[in-house]
């Protein structure tokens, strides 16, 4: 489906989104050539509702649509990210045998106030776009995977908003992410020593020393504690499969 721009919920727009993302409400039942549902966003162009192989495809195309507006002044249009949430539902979300639509936790199709970073976070359409807009190919690690999963790498380094530290994530990408195949590398998931989880809690350490944004990635790299060895550039970690 191509749009000739993007759209953004009313109102009464997003009391029919909630509904039918809590199973109040058919799909059918949500028109979206409704005017009192649905209205344009000024100053954006067409976006195509596709098969996305990655967060960071879905991503790039919609920055594409909103230009030349920034992905920053739209962040507070809640009726825009579930409109998009809603013409991406087949993408975002599986059908289980019955039928039903699996939607998970309400913060991945919701949009919270972007204010509530616990929760905007989540989001499974607004924080790849803000994540690409941000950091460009720096976001590569938490956006490698397909548009509707919502990976614990992501989970684990964009919990807090002092994390969009571009130094930060560059230094999480060439730990974790394996260029060559596009995909994270092995045990970048876990839980184990050397992990994003434990990275996390390193980087508090390392802002009580440093300025993250007055060193180059690479040294922050090489101070890393031993844990982190395997997962350093040239340790030739095994990929995931």
């Amino acid at each position: 489906m191509k749009y000739s721009q993007l759209f953004q919920f009313t109102g009464l727009g997003l009391q029919a989104f909630e509904k039918v993302f809590l199973g109040q409400l058919p799909e059918s039942e949500l028109d979206l050539s409704q005017t009192s549902l649905v209205a344009p966003v000024s100053d954006t162009s067409a976006f195509e509702v596709r098969r996305f192989v990655t967060a960071k495809e879905m991503a790039s195309s919609l920055i594409e649509a909103i230009k030349p507006s920034s992905p920053y002044q739209l962040l507070s249009n809640i009726g825009l990210w579930a409109w998009l949430t809603f013409v991406l539902r087949d993408e975002l979300f599986e059908v289980n045998n019955e039928g039903r639509r699996l939607v998970r936790e309400m913060p991945r199709w919701f949009p919270s106030d972007p204010n509530n970073w616990q929760k905007a976070q989540r989001h499974l359409v607004r924080m790849p776009v803000l994540l690409l807009a941000s950091l460009g190919d720096d976001a590569d690690h938490l956006l490698c995977g397909p548009p509707g999963i919502l990976p614990e790498i992501r989970e684990q380094l964009t919990s807090q908003q002092d994390m969009f530290n571009a130094t930060f994530q560059r230094v999480a990408r060439a730990l974790y992410f394996d260029t060559g195949r596009g995909a994270l590398k092995r045990g970048a998931g876990g839980k184990n020593g050397g992990t994003p989880r434990r990275l996390a809690k390193v980087r508090r350490q390392l802002d009580v020393t440093w300025d993250l944004d007055q060193l180059e990635f690479e040294r922050i790299i090489d101070t890393l504690p031993r844990e982190f060895n395997r997962f350093k550039p040239g340790a030739n970690a095994p990929a995931t499969s």
